[in-house]
């Protein structure tokens, strides 16, 4: 009887247990189905994770309840502080909660409202302002060229009130010494200046070959200058790029500035001329066709050739690290081969030109060479001389393949999720082991196991030693 009892006693208070369950679940129930049908609450904890001169990276933490409300979507709203109205708007999937937003301008305040969004409307907005950093390079440009120039100035209009006469007799010859010597490089004449085949085109900009004249002497060149729809911020990218390639200064293997035309609109950028074209043109046409001419000579780049491209651009890009300089965008379609292939580092400017070629992918961060860029430059837009090697190990990848896309079939998404999991590009055909693992040094995800160009530079110089490459 005891036992019976004890039984009946369970089962009651079990019943008790599970309608209270129920009760519960279906109060649950009743209000989720009264939130689904209301806007959004706001999202949380909206902040900035990393401001900089050109973009910002906002970060925020999901909204209360937010899969019960059913969010597709944020929204982001962004205006000048100082004006009235907000005047862009993406879209931000959820659950994301981060967006690095691009192309802005630096020292500027801006004002950014986001929003939970469903079916229903948008929740109320988060607001929060931020400033982006000012431009140092333009600032550092100004004290190195301006300061000195106000300087001078002030000391010749000195020297002017104290001997006029002598000062008017020279004022012509000063002018002209001031033309050639603004911003440190050389003011062509327009007229010096002759333009022939167009060599290439990108979105905003055009190469030309041409013709310069410096002094008595007649030289073929290069001419890069701005398409009419250009804007402004491209026309301000190219004067940078100019103010770069004046920094970097004269080198072998980095193709090098002879002067250009300011003065008047459009600029023109004159640089030397590259006679044997862009080195993945080449990979390409001579893995395609291994003839040369209709005597059959033999046009492939042998392993030799190929590990000379490599030194050139290696030691290119060592004086660009020692200049303090980060290409950001190291690829074959970015180096350039002169007389006997020797090879030049080229485009390495703040900003260049964006070919609808499959090499730039869209990004929440704007049109990025993904298949090039090193896993911190694609997760945080990091930048430094050591994703400048990772670039490397790709373009000696594109050397040994013959100038195949790297990552083919996958997307931009995908790529990292391949990086992120260890993985690495295949051995090409025909590739030495030496260079595959100096390839898989350069994608070290630890960027401080990664070698340096100098290291680099040794380890190919010995290899054209011990192979017996000529130069």
């Amino acid at each position: 009887m005891f036992l019976q009892s004890s039984v009946h006693d369970d089962d009651d208070a079990l019943n008790h247990l599970m309608g209270g369950v129920r009760s519960s679940f279906g109060d649950w129930l009743k209000v989720t189905s009264i939130r689904v049908q209301e806007t959004p609450r706001s999202p949380k904890s909206f902040s900035v994770k990393n401001a900089q001169k050109k973009y910002v990276i906002w970060t925020w933490e999901e909204p209360d309840y937010g899969s019960l409300y059913q969010i597709p979507n944020y929204i982001i709203e962004r205006k000048i502080s100082r004006l009235k109205n907000f005047t862009a708007v993406w879209t931000i999937p959820y659950p994301e909660t981060r967006m690095i937003m691009e192309n802005l301008d630096p020292s500027t305040e801006y004002t950014i409202r986001l929003s939970s969004n469903n079916i229903y409307g948008k929740s109320e907005g988060v607001l929060l302002t931020q400033k982006t950093l000012p431009d140092r390079f333009i600032r550092d440009l100004m004290l190195v060229i301006v300061l000195p120039l106000f300087l001078a100035a002030v000391f010749i209009l000195a020297v002017c009130l104290k001997f006029r006469p002598i000062c008017k007799s020279k004022q012509k010859r000063g002018e002209i010494e001031l033309s050639m010597n603004v911003g440190g490089w050389a003011e062509i004449p327009r007229s010096d200046v002759t333009l022939q085949d167009k060599l290439g085109e990108g979105a905003f900009g055009e190469v030309y070959k041409g013709l310069v004249r410096m002094g008595e002497l007649v030289r073929a060149c290069a001419v890069k200058k701005l398409k009419e729809n250009a804007t402004e911020t491209e026309r301000r990218d190219l004067i940078n790029e100019l103010a770069v390639m004046v920094t970097v200064g004269e080198h072998p293997n980095v193709l090098s500035l002879i002067g250009a035309c300011t003065k008047t609109e459009p600029v023109l950028v004159i640089v030397t001329l590259a006679p044997n074209g862009c080195l993945l043109d080449q990979l390409k046409k001579r893995s395609e066709n291994p003839y040369y001419n209709v005597r059959k000579e033999a046009m492939k780049f042998t392993p030799q050739d190929k590990m000379k491209i490599a030194r050139d651009v290696a030691c290119g890009m060592l004086h660009l690290a020692s200049k303090k300089c980060v290409h950001r965008d190291l690829a074959a379609r970015n180096v350039l081969l002169g007389e006997e292939n020797v090879a030049m580092v080229s485009d390495f400017g703040l900003s260049r030109d964006v070919y609808e070629s499959g090499e730039y992918e869209s990004t929440s961060g704007g049109m990025l060479p993904v298949r090039w860029m090193a896993l911190e430059s694609l997760e945080d837009y990091t930048y430094n001389t050591k994703t400048d090697v990772w670039s490397f190990g790709v373009l000696l990848w594109e050397i040994e393949s013959g100038g195949k896309m790297p990552y083919s079939g996958l997307g931009g998404m995908e790529i990292i999720e391949f990086l992120k999991a260890g993985r690495i590009l295949a051995k090409p055909d025909g590739c030495p082991d030496e260079i595959h693992d100096m390839m898989k040094s350069c994608w070290s995800l630890d960027s401080t196991k990664r070698p340096s160009f100098s290291e680099l530079l040794e380890s190919l110089e010995e290899e054209i030693k011990t192979k017996g490459v000529r130069i």
